[in-house]
């Protein structure tokens, strides 16, 4: 592994550390605060709405300041500072702008990084899936140690290994491989909006976006419905994990020389496919070896078809404008469609059970359709924004 890969997978290995604490285990520590259950749901979806804006606000503006590593560290570093003054808050509306504030800052950081990783990837020549695979581990490993730990250690070590984690992105940030180079001019505005509302780019980014909120329905209700369906907490926990290592396994071993045998838009479409079958066959609550079989389906569903976009990405949108284009992704993925998944499975899993998976399977068959109405309308070349 070279030095820029190793570089940008150390980065991809503390960034994700960092989700890894704060994705499954900050309610928590709004609850050990003294929010009630319904306190903590308003907060955590409240921090969401802001991310929506901000994780397509904070790229778009590094890439017009032509400064993605510096925007980088500030998100980082504000962020850091933000959750260690959560050590000091003692009101609810105090903590509902300390949520939102640090939501805005946290926002950034994952569309940003993959547009780093991704232009390091182009920029110094190695393969981009096994130096991500890095990040899905530090994820993984930070998730499980903090589970196991954290009840000896308190609520209090959630908050301080986050706050030490985004500090160390901070400090990585500015010497990330993805940065420096030839100089290129920043785009203008108007160059940046031709990007987005190009009729191309905006069905890659409906079509993956699609794809990837599809698991929204898993995230809300698949731990509740195991566990309707008797399954013990440990078995959970099992499921999920597992889930991410075989991400882990088929980004290490084969995931870059699928993209490259298939191609950027067969391989998004590859895993808007399965997602169909995947959700469609979860909707009929198996158990046993097939509800194992379908989770490590999470391996082409998430990790194949996130291998596909960012390929699209490198290669049909010019380098420069690389931070708008993972924020529109990343926000339509993780903000807008996948709160409007979570919302829709929220109305009709009461009456439907298991059948809501059939939600994120309908889902699957529109990203399916409009990626390969993709592989009709893009020639393989750089989109236009002239």
């Amino acid at each position: 592994m070279t030095r820029a890969a190793r570089g940008t997978a150390f980065f991809y290995l503390v960034m994700f550390a960092a989700i890894g604490v704060h994705l499954p285990f900050w309610p928590i520590w709004l609850q050990d605060w003294g929010l009630s259950a319904g306190e903590v749901g308003l907060y955590v979806s409240l921090g969401t709405a802001v991310r929506v804006v901000a994780g397509f606000a904070i790229p778009v503006l590094a890439d017009r300041l032509g400064q993605r590593r510096t925007v980088m560290a500030w998100t980082a570093g504000v962020a850091a500072a933000i959750f260690a003054g959560h050590a000091l808050i003692g009101e609810k509306a105090l903590l509902l702008a300390a949520t939102l504030a640090s939501g805005a800052a946290f926002a950034g950081l994952l569309p940003l990084g993959e547009a780093l990783g991704a232009a390091a990837a182009q920029r110094h020549r190695f393969s981009y899936a096994p130096v991500r695979a890095v990040g899905s581990f530090g994820l993984l490993a930070m998730s499980l140690l903090i589970g196991s730990l954290g009840a000896a250690l308190g609520s209090d070590a959630i908050l301080a290994t986050l706050t030490v984690l985004l500090a160390a992105t901070a400090l990585l940030a500015p010497a990330h491989p993805g940065g420096g180079g030839p100089r290129v001019p920043p785009p203008p505005w108007s160059a940046i909006g031709r990007l987005l509302l190009n009729p191309v780019f905006a069905l890659f980014a409906v079509g993956a976006a699609l794809t990837q909120s599809s698991h929204g329905v898993l995230y809300a209700y698949g731990s509740l419905h195991w566990r309707a369906l008797g399954m013990s907490e440990g078995t959970i926990g099992a499921l999920w994990a597992f889930a991410v290592a075989v991400e882990i396994l088929v980004m290490l071993l084969f995931g870059q020389r699928l993209v490259e045998r298939l191609g950027a838009v067969p391989t998004l479409a590859l895993g808007a496919a399965a997602g169909v079958v995947r959700w469609g066959l979860m909707g009929f609550d198996p158990t046993g070896a097939g509800l194992w079989i379908l989770q490590a389906g999470h391996a082409v569903t998430f990790a194949v078809a996130h291998l596909g976009a960012i390929a699209f990405i490198s290669r049909a949108v010019p380098e420069q404008f690389g931070g708008s284009a993972q924020g529109a992704y990343t926000g339509l993925a993780g903000g807008v469609l996948q709160a409007g998944a979570m919302g829709l499975a929220a109305l009709l899993y009461p009456a439907l059970g298991g059948g809501t998976y059939w939600v994120a399977a309908g889902m699957s068959a529109a990203a399916l359709a409009a990626t390969l109405l993709l592989a009709r309308r893009w020639d393989g070349r750089p989109l236009s924004v002239s």
